[in-house]
């Protein structure tokens, strides 16, 4: 039985064993490295909870109350909302107000009341003010809201006080904001475009504790061959498993102890401070992460039980007669039918969906198939190709006189299964995540037809969607357009689904529809790409409908019906959709939408684009985990067979050896797996990429690239300076 002064002991003699044994300093970082990341794997999942929370709290505190659901208090202001957006962004919230009382309540976060045509933007819509002008877009800079009355810090608002009045029922009467005010229904902020709380989380559970959980394993196996002999004499002294327990505990106090200050001074510094996360343009909330901090303080904690339990647990289940550590086996069966399966199963996946209509359950599952079992054939064939490698790359160093890549060239070529180990992993984790951002790229039917339009005909027609116009705004605002800008009206009868185009002869003569009579003039197959276009998505025909020549904003046309109103360059060049919306507000109380023809579903397919952003950054984390794991797992074994370099160096005159074997033994495996995944990913994606909505971009494939090589650019130079150390230690026996 273990005495307090025995247990001390024993974790001394641990830690003194972790600092002299082989790869000691390789598992040190290892194991810290393993804490760190289950740690803020764990954090993660915590902050996305707190995260979730805190926006929906302030998002309810400014919900506006109807005046229509609390009926038994007076009407204090009108209110109204609407969506912008710029360059880059999803849509956001223009939250109109305009006060009835002298006491009407501000919303949350606005100090006063803005003057006519003022408004007041949220920071990061006031820090964005150069993109599109929005900084005077919707009048006057009256200040800034509150950052506590933000959803997020990087949340894009904008409160205004229409300049003048708006058409009768366009605002909605309200008594206040905030459950407090009364019944709050509608929802209206950042998160209202967010996906459910449950779907986030799976990211970072399976795109970062999942790689973590990878890393820790190794991390623990790092070093096993020592550890087990040490085991053995332990044994042999009549030592328990608990005491191997100890031992095997002290060796990774130190590692697993540093690695939880560090993640917990991370955590401390999300709970103070405001943390940017890249790629996504989010910006976590101190605030939300504040309340929450003990149950981030227990993750810490947490993550450190679990690496010293998966520590002592690997020790205890490599104990037996089964104490072969980390060394190469020899595969069971030659992988060999399976390596030549996985090409096939690649032309499957890339070519085999062509045989089905697009769209059709054929064709996803046929790629979907192809998909599963090129990646499940991958680690096999990446076997076969280290060994033909290997072979080749000995060949080269015999024929070049390079002691270096002969000696890593038929190691590789003999034991296959280390490097093929380390560098399927990676290829896999590369080509799933392209699978999932090309999943996530996927556009619906009308927003990719929306894209094609404006590959075809681009901004040179804008359709314009006033909020609250009176007659005479409108009428303003048509004489107010540029010689160049031209306007019309699309308006389809509900009674006979009768289309009808109105314009004045200047409008209709670009648009290829002469100068029809007042009375109307039957028209067909229009020659103007525009005119098609526009007939395509707001007449839903590409046939026959009636022109009169006749002012778009006539009485005639607001009498019923579906009225699409449409700017036209007449020189056939792109408009501006910042200068058209600046313009809207300026004109009418309440703004308006433009977009370009069907550009109404390419900013909601923006969210998508803006939410695959957060599938890229879990992506790029658990890639360099994985790829840190596949690093740390190369060096133990390189290091451990580094032993035997030693005398070489003396036989090759200097230690380039040294440099040469770790480079293709650590360097060139990483690297040409980076590039594989990347090669190979883009392929199984292709049939998902083919129609050009795709978010995988250069800058995707580079970065996965670049990740992959910088994690072994940093292994290859340990790895040799290490490799140096131990031949400058290595003396003859007898000497």
């Amino acid at each position: 039985m273990s005495t307090p002064g025995l247990r001390r002991r024993l974790l001394r003699i641990g830690r003194q064993a972790g600092k002299q044994a082989e790869a000691g300093r390789i598992r040190f970082v290892a194991l810290l490295t393993a804490t760190v990341m289950t740690a803020l794997a764990l954090s993660s999942l915590i902050a996305t909870h707190a995260t979730y929370e805190g926006q929906a709290a302030r998002g309810l505190d400014r919900t506006p109350v109807l005046h229509e659901d609390a009926g038994e208090r007076p009407a204090r202001a009108l209110w109204a909302v609407a969506n912008d957006s710029i360059s880059g962004s999803g849509p956001f919230a223009v939250q109109f107000i305009l006060p009835l009382t002298e006491d009407a309540p501000l919303p949350p976060g606005v100090r006063r009341w803005p003057g006519p045509g003022e408004a007041i933007l949220s920071p990061a819509l006031r820090a964005r003010a150069g993109t599109e002008d929005i900084g005077r877009r919707y009048g006057r800079d009256a200040g800034a809201i509150s950052p506590d009355a933000l959803q997020s810090p990087d949340e894009l608002l904008a409160y205004v006080r229409p300049a003048t009045a708006p058409a009768p029922r366009a605002m909605q009467p309200i008594v206040g904001y905030g459950p407090q005010a009364g019944p709050a229904y509608r929802f209206i902020g950042q998160s209202e475009y967010a996906k459910p709380e449950w779907t986030f989380q799976i990211m970072p559970l399976l795109l970062l504790l999942l790689p973590a959980t990878v890393l820790l394993m190794v991390a623990a196996r790092s070093g096993a061959h020592h550890r087990d002999r040490r085991a053995a004499l332990v044994e042999v002294l009549g030592g328990t498993p608990g005491h191997r327990a100890l031992i095997v505990t002290g060796e990774a106090l130190t590692a697993v102890t540093t690695g939880a200050a560090l993640a917990l001074a991370a955590v401390a510094t999300g709970c103070v401070t405001d943390v940017p996360l890249p790629l996504t343009g989010h910006v976590v909330a101190a605030a939300d992460l504040a309340r929450w901090w003990w149950a981030l303080a227990l993750t810490v904690i947490a993550a450190a039980v679990v690496v010293l339990i998966a520590v002592t647990a690997t020790d205890r289940l490599s104990g037996g007669r089964h104490r072969e550590g980390n060394r190469p086996r020899a595969a069971g069966r030659s992988p060999v039918r399976w390596a030549l399966s996985c090409p096939v199963m690649l032309l499957i996946a890339v070519r085999g969906p062509e045989l089905f209509e697009p769209g059709t359950t054929a064709y996803v599952m046929t790629n979907w198939i192809g998909v599963a079992a090129t990646l499940a054939t991958l680690p096999a064939a990446v076997a076969v190709v280290t060994s033909a490698l290997g072979r080749g790359v000995g060949g080269l160093g015999r024929r070049w006189g390079r002691p270096g890549l002969l000696v890593a060239g038929h190691r590789a070529a003999a034991h296959p299964a280390p490097i093929a180990r380390m560098t399927a992993g990676v290829v896999v984790a590369v080509g799933l995540l392209l699978q999932v951002v090309a999943w996530q790229g996927q556009l619906g039917d009308a927003a990719r037809a929306a894209r094609a339009t404006v590959d075809r005909v681009g901004n040179s027609a804008l359709v314009i969607r006033p909020r609250g116009a009176t007659a005479e705004q409108l009428t303003a605002y048509a004489a107010g357009l540029p010689p160049d800008v031209h306007m019309v009206s699309l308006t389809t009868s509900p009674q006979d689904d009768r289309l009808t185009v109105h314009g004045r002869c200047p409008a209709l003569r670009v648009l290829g529809l002469g100068c029809p009579s007042p009375s109307g003039t039957p028209a067909d197959a229009p020659a103007d790409p525009r005119m098609r276009e526009l007939l395509g998505w707001y007449g839903e025909r590409t046939g026959g409908f009636t022109v009169h020549q006749a002012d778009p904003w006539g009485q005639d046309v607001a009498q019923g019906g579906m009225t699409q109103t449409v700017l036209v360059s007449g020189s056939g060049s792109d408009l501006s959709v910042p200068d058209a919306k600046k313009s809207a507000y300026r004109a009418f109380p309440l703004g308006a939408d433009v977009d370009s023809i069907g550009g109404e579903w390419l900013t909601a397919a923006e969210v998508n684009r803006v939410q695959g952003r957060w599938i890229t950054l879990f992506g790029l984390l658990g890639i360099c985990v994985l790829a840190s794991a596949a690093a740390f797992g190369s060096l133990a074994e390189f290091l451990r067979n580094g032993r035997a370099l030693a005398p070489l160096t003396g036989l090759a005159g200097n230690r380039r050896i040294h440099w040469a074997t770790a480079a293709v033994s650590v360097l060139a495996p990483l690297c040409l797996a980076g590039i594989a995944g990347c090669v190979i990913g883009a392929w199984l994606a292709f049939p998902k990429t083919a129609s050009g909505a795709s978010y995988i971009t250069d800058g995707l494939l580079v970065g996965c690239a670049a990740v992959v090589a910088l994690v072994g650019v940093v292994a290859w130079i340990w790895g040799a300076t290490v490799s140096v150390r131990q031949a400058t230690l290595w003396r003859p026996r007898g000497e």
